[in-house]
């Protein structure tokens, strides 16, 4: 029973930590009953209690890359600024980022905070912070789809979002309230699929990452997604519609649920996201004392401490209770595991494609969420706003 391995985890630290004393909190007296094997842990569980884990920031340095002995050397310089861990704990070296007014390229975390490089790279991340990952909410986003549908329900919109709708039904569709629309269409020497799941910002994150994955397995070589509240949109130098066309790629059965499955479990173990949530469950638990007296560790510490616990467990105790807890958090808060599941049910056998020669009017906002951030030196709002212009212009023109 799941309170028997609670009782467990607090006297041992479970069947693989079972060995190592620090972790062994309870023992049994003489009538049966669990005491505190030691005073001090009363001490710590009052500094360290609490179920709130706020959102850890690192440092970003702007480092320099030396060659030593035939060796690339990153010796990290200034600080830049503070960003969020989780952000960038979904980096890898070599991926490039908006940050500080500059574009920079990542080059990996030292116990100080995160290195990185200047970097001429066109398309970089836009870095998000926790307050802007509160998606839509379900009645909301059922309400929008439905409204969309009934075109009786637009007189109370404004005029120019009529025009908008009207146009959209002319250059494309606009699908039903239980319907998908997906569109794709070439631009600017890529092709582009933009899928309209109305699900919220979190769910069409882990889809596009779901996504990407199954359509570079199948050979499609992706390029790269972005998410909205209301669409995902993913490009790839293939010609999706003719792939489409010709059956090499089934809608159907890229978003068929299964998914959720293999393709779900290959990506967490892939990415840190497990990692960053299970060491939020090992702090709530008090498996990691962030807080001793006089002292506190820093971010760094911590990670690198729950990293090495969560690579023990899941090599030799796979269902312990704090990597089960770890991953009904993810699935809850970090990843809409559950609405994304409703939203590939909802879905099957409704997607509607339709194939397009240019971009359509409800693409451009997310097109437009593509480096919509002004990169130093470079561009400005001016910049901006004429490539607003000029993909508006070319949703307008008649086919």
């Amino acid at each position: 029973a799941d309170f028997d391995r609670v009782v467990d985890y607090v006297a041992t630290g479970g069947y693989a930590l079972r060995a190592y004393e620090r972790y062994a909190k309870l023992r049994p007296i003489a009538d049966g009953s669990l005491r505190l094997s030691h005073p001090r842990l009363a001490q710590a569980y009052r500094l360290n209690a609490g179920t709130i884990v706020e959102e850890d920031m690192l440092k970003v340095r702007l480092a320099s890359v030396k060659r030593r002995l035939g060796r690339r050397l990153v010796v990290g310089d200034r600080v830049l600024g503070e960003m969020e861990e989780w952000f960038l704990s979904q980096l890898v070296p070599g991926d490039t980022f908006l940050f500080s007014g500059e574009v920079l390229r990542f080059e990996g975390l030292d116990e100080f905070g995160a290195l990185a490089t200047r970097s001429s790279a066109r398309e970089p991340m836009i870095p998000s912070y926790a307050g802007g990952k509160f998606p839509l909410s379900t009645y909301l986003a059922e309400r929008v789809r439905a409204m969309l549908a009934d075109r009786s329900s637009w007189a109370s919109l404004p005029a120019q979002v009529r025009d908008w709708l009207t146009l959209q039904r002319f250059k494309s569709v606009l699908p039903r309230a239980n319907e998908m629309l997906v569109e794709t269409f070439p631009q600017a020497g890529r092709h582009y699929l933009v899928a309209y799941p109305f699900e919220g910002r979190l769910a069409h994150q882990t889809l596009g990452m779901l996504l990407t994955r199954r359509l570079e397995r199948w050979g499609l070589q992706p390029m790269g997604f972005v998410a909205s509240e209301y669409a995902l949109v993913v490009w790839m130098v293939r010609d999706l519609s003719l792939a489409i066309a010709s059956d090499r790629l089934d809608l159907a059965r890229l978003f068929e649920e299964d998914m959720l499955g293999d393709d779900l479990d290959a990506w967490l173990a892939s990415s840190s996201l497990m990692k960053r949530t299970f060491r939020n469950a090992a702090i709530i638990a008090g498996l990691i004392e962030r807080r001793s007296p006089g002292k506190e560790k820093t971010a760094r510490q911590m990670t690198v401490n729950t990293d090495l616990i969560y690579d023990v467990l899941r090599s030799h105790e796979p269902d312990h209770i704090l990597l089960r807890a770890a991953w009904e958090d993810a699935a809850d808060g970090l990843i809409d595991i559950h609405r994304l599941g409703g939203l590939l049910r909802r879905i099957r056998g409704a997607i509607v494609h339709r194939a397009l020669a240019m971009v359509s009017p409800l693409a451009v906002p997310v097109l437009l969420e593509i480096g919509r951030e002004s990169i130093y030196g470079e561009a400005d709002d001016a910049l901006l706003a004429e490539a607003a212009g000029e993909l508006a212009d070319e949703a307008m023109r008649l086919v």
